[in-house]
């Protein structure tokens, strides 16, 4: 099966973890392609056009990057780091935001590249900057709903700081968040979360 991906997609980002967690780089091979370029076979594979997005031996594909962890994590492998949102519905909401913060840092790199052409919108700027300055405070305040081994919550968590890092270097996320920042750095340093790097 092929994972449709680009490097530098925090949501992409995620699906590579899970396959690095879970030993899956001889049934999972990963196949660049930009979703700009509206390339033929990821059109063909997703409608909407979006990595990451996953097609299965028979043909038929995955998408979205929830469904696509969910699944190589427990379809594909032992469901060890899913296992931990199975009706904990606090830890869900924390991934949730988790994952609207990575949504808002995308939009605003989006913003970002439309201040190029001189059409970024002040009012979406700063809808989505302050979106992600209140994600980083509620996930800093509600830290301790993490169990005390990596899953999928980890996981997101870190894609979402990799990718204020990677995109938005000048924002200072870890000086009013020391806790977030101390998680970041210790995750960052296992070997599956060290070879899923973002870059171009």
């Amino acid at each position: 099966m092929q994972l449709y991906l680009t490097f530098s997609s925090p949501f992409a980002r995620k699906a590579r973890i899970v396959v690095q967690e879970q030993r899956l780089h001889s049934v999972v091979t990963e196949h660049f392609s930009h979703p700009f370029h509206n390339d033929d076979e990821l059109i063909s594979s997703n409608p909407l056009g979006k990595v990451p997005c996953l097609t299965l031996d028979n043909g038929s594909s995955i998408i979205d990057s929830e469904v696509i962890c969910a699944f190589l994590d427990k379809s594909l492998g032992d469901g060890h780091l899913s296992a931990p949102l199975d009706n904990n519905w606090d830890l869900y909401t924390f991934h949730s935001i988790s994952s609207g913060l990575m949504d808002a840092a995308v939009h605003l790199q989006m913003e970002k590249l439309r201040a190029r052409e001189e059409l970024r919108s002040d009012f979406w700027w700063q809808r989505y900057f302050s979106a992600i300055e209140r994600s980083l405070d509620y996930l800093e305040k509600h830290l301790d709903r993490l169990p005390a081994s990596l899953s999928l919550p980890h996981i997101n968590l870190c894609s979402a700081l990799s990718y204020l890092d990677f995109r938005h270097e000048d924002f200072d996320w870890r000086s009013d968040h020391p806790k977030l920042m101390a998680i970041s750095e210790d995750l960052e340093k296992s070997e599956s979360l060290s070879k899923c790097q973002l870059h171009e």
